[in-house]
């Protein structure tokens, strides 16, 4: 740390800096629920939901419209009171996943529940362009999604084997045994697809005990109106003014913006949910070890953010953002060859290289991607341009759910083929945003005007 940003910490406001880390703890409660949630729980879904699985791109769809309703509200109810709302959310609708086996409610359950969890994702650009300082924001950014990868890290490492344990134990099974069964769960019926269903519940309600946390934490956080608002600026009334405030949300650059990450979610979204899936039913990997699997390639999210900071000084935002895009593209290429890689050892060590260096080469620029897309609008914007990207999100969410519910993962061989698919995705958006970006935006965290202020 420059003896520049010392300086700057030291004049931090101790509001500003309370919150602020508040959230960072909040944040870490999130990652450890995420930890579970995106490992765990698909693999439970796909037992006691196999639609919801197949058709999870659509479910997503739903959650990232109703995540665009919820943190445009921001203006009207501030940070405080949206984080206290978050964990209840999270917590009944997860528990009541675990009791009931009506699909419909299980859905609904999933789209309430996951909706919530997303909104913590929002929440801290927001926060972070308010309440920390530019000199220091960058860093920031990393910390906070260190932070949350840490935890995430540990849960998704614990909780895999937790289901293989809780098996063990309903089943009356050694571990050994129990993980052994786990590499195939569609041979299971009966009292033991009963007992490693269970296992999976009960981890799930475990979690949303623990999410309850987060709720308490919140409490503390202290918020003013003009932290999240100009709080003498009128709202538009005349078309001449409801004009001008379309203009300074849609525009050349944000649409391009959208159109950039939107594709990339479009390729991500075909491959990044059904990963638990993939390993476990595709490849035959004890479940177990999907989820140390799983595990290692959310610490190189963890590693790769490290590197931003780095990366936005000596290469600039945007050639550092469409270079770790570019590179990932042959690594999920070998991934969609994953049968080829032999069995047994050969295989889980094969697998979990690439998913490591791909996690980390797509999460290297993290930070940096979501504080350019604060910084292209100004304070009374954010909220609005991140729900419009979430709508943008929807839309691609239906796309993907429509085509893999009915059409790429009718055959197995389809988990397959969404890699080449996000391989092709990857490589022209990279050039999309290199040709199209560039010039204006790429040294925009290091200009001398700032337009976050």
């Amino acid at each position: 740390m420059t003896a520049s940003e010392k300086a700057v910490i030291k004049q931090w406001k101790p509001r500003y800096k309370k919150n602020v880390y508040l959230y960072l703890w909040i944040y870490g409660i999130l990652g450890a629920v995420t930890g579970i949630t995106n490992d765990a729980a698909l693999s439970y879904f796909d037992i006691v939901a196999p639609h919801l699985i197949s058709g999870l791109n659509i479910f997503n769809a739903i959650t990232a419209l109703l995540m665009s309703l919820m943190i445009v509200t921001v203006h009207d109810f501030g940070y405080r009171k949206i984080l206290l709302v978050l964990p209840p959310l999270t917590s009944i609708f997860l528990f009541l996943t675990t009791v009931t086996q009506n699909q419909v409610i299980i859905m609904f359950s999933y789209i309430i529940s996951w909706t919530a969890i997303g909104v913590y994702d929002l929440m801290y650009p927001l926060m972070w362009t308010s309440y920390v300082p530019k000199e220091i924001r960058t860093k920031m950014f990393t910390v906070v999604m260190v932070v949350n990868l840490v935890c995430q890290t540990i849960l998704t490492f614990i909780g895999g084997k937790a289901v293989v344990w809780f098996f063990s134990l309903l089943q009356g099974i050694s571990y050994d045994s129990a993980s052994n069964l786990s590499a195939h769960p569609q041979a299971m019926y009966g009292m033991m697809l009963t007992n490693y269903t269970n296992a999976y519940r009960w981890v799930l309600i475990a979690t949303a005990i623990f999410n309850m946390l987060a709720f308490f934490l919140a409490f503390f956080i202290k918020d003013e109106p003009q932290d999240y608002r100009t709080v003498d600026k009128k709202k538009a009334e005349t078309p001449e003014e409801k004009k001008a405030a379309f203009k300074a949300l849609i525009n050349k650059d944000t649409l391009m913006w959208i159109a950039y990450i939107a594709g990339i979610q479009l390729g991500a979204r075909l491959v990044v949910p059904y990963i638990p899936i993939y390993l476990n039913d595709f490849l035959h990997i004890p479940r177990g070890i999907t989820s140390t699997i799983n595990t290692f390639q959310t610490a190189a999210m963890f590693i790769g953010y490290f590197f931003a900071p780095f990366l936005a000084k000596k290469l600039g935002a945007i050639v550092s953002i469409a270079a770790g895009t570019l590179t990932c593209a042959p690594l999920m290429f070998m991934m969609a060859n994953g049968r080829n890689f032999g069995t047994g050892v050969t295989l889980f060590i094969t697998v979990g290289v690439l998913l490591f260096l791909r996690s980390g080469l797509a999460n290297a620029t993290m930070p940096i991607q979501q504080e350019i897309q604060m910084v292209i609008v100004d304070k009374d914007m954010r909220p609005a341009f991140t729900a419009v990207v979430q709508i943008a999100y929807a839309v691609i969410g239906i796309v993907d759910g429509l085509f893999t519910e009915f059409y790429l993962l009718r055959k197995p061989v389809g988990y397959s083929y969404a890699y080449y698919i996000a391989t092709a995705l990857y490589v022209i958006l990279s050039l999309v945003l290199l040709f199209g970006f560039t010039k204006k935006y790429n040294w925009i965290l290091n200009a001398k005007k700032d337009k976050t202020e």
